[in-house]
């Protein structure tokens, strides 16, 4: 299944378009009575090792798995009362980032984060179940403070997240950015002059609405590998700039002005196509 993107719930707490592994139902206490924040847990190990702890026979459950690829799974719906923060459990949803103490969290991870905590903002306005006033900003401090590390959770005696949560944080916080300085033009073919950056950002800008869709194409493009589909999804989002928090992407031009910079959107996406090593450059580190 494509990840769609921008990240969002529906309205049963499911992110769209996300793979689901269910994990057991007898590991939860329900539906929790109030949602105020959400943690982020260092895995500390990898996928195959923690999935065997969500379906084994330890009492530890999460919402969902953020891997180092750029890929996803999600558990549970976000309003599951989950097992992972002990004293926390019944007010704040938990996910797990793939990887060990000292190893960073990749760029498509710190990008899946940050995307994870606006889709949560937007369902919590959205649903306003008790506790939705905490979601109108996102913060680390106060009587709001909706982003937690494992450590600080009362009750909770770990060195979880061992400070791999670092970086994510000022990114989920941080207001819009101005689209990154254009690469040089070295004059070779393959590399994106200034000038063709600044036209493939015009063309992306303003279309936020339509990043899941450009999304969905190129994750559903054989001809591309998975490490070409997290560099182009990357490109997307740095072209168009840090997407407004809590801003709806919900569109408003006519179909005809939609399915023309759709196609547009196309057409930048195979110029990508044809320039990825230059692509692969600016994004070093990406995948």
């Amino acid at each position: 299944m494509a990840l769609a993107r921008p990240l969002r719930f529906d309205n049963n707490g499911w992110l769209i378009g996300v793979h689901r592994v269910p994990g057991p139902s007898w590991k939860t206490s329900g539906s929790r009575p109030r949602t105020t924040g959400g943690v982020s847990h260092s895995m500390e190990g990898w996928k195959a090792g923690g999935l065997a702890v969500l379906m084994g026979s330890r009492n530890v459950s999460w919402q969902g798995s953020i891997y180092q690829n750029g890929e996803m799974d999600q558990h549970y719906s976000i309003q599951t009362y989950c097992w992972h923060a002990k004293g926390g459990n019944s007010w704040l949803f938990g996910f797990e980032y793939e990887g060990l103490t000292g190893i960073p969290l990749t760029r498509a991870q710190l990008l899946l984060g940050d995307e994870l905590y606006d889709a949560y903002q937007d369902y919590a306005l959205r649903s306003r179940f008790p506790g939705w006033e905490f979601w109108r900003s996102h913060t680390r401090t106060g009587a709001g403070k909706n982003l937690w590390e494992h450590n600080e959770v009362p009750s909770s005696a770990t060195a979880c997240p061992s400070e791999r949560m670092r970086p994510l944080w000022p990114l989920i916080i941080s207001p819009r950015v101005p689209s990154p300085i254009p690469p040089p033009d070295n004059g070779e073919e393959d590399t994106l002059s200034s000038a063709e950056f600044q036209l493939l950002s015009k063309r992306i800008d303003g279309t936020n609405n339509l990043l899941g869709m450009v999304g969905k194409l190129a994750n559903e493009n054989s001809k591309f590998t998975k490490s070409q589909q997290a560099q182009i999804n990357f490109l997307i989002v740095a072209l168009t700039g840090h997407h407004n928090n809590g801003e709806l992407h919900t569109g408003s031009g006519t179909p005809e002005d939609v399915t023309k910079e759709l196609e547009e959107i196309n057409e930048s996406i195979e110029e990508i196509e044809a320039r990825m090593d230059a692509a692969a450059l600016a994004l070093a580190g990406a995948t």
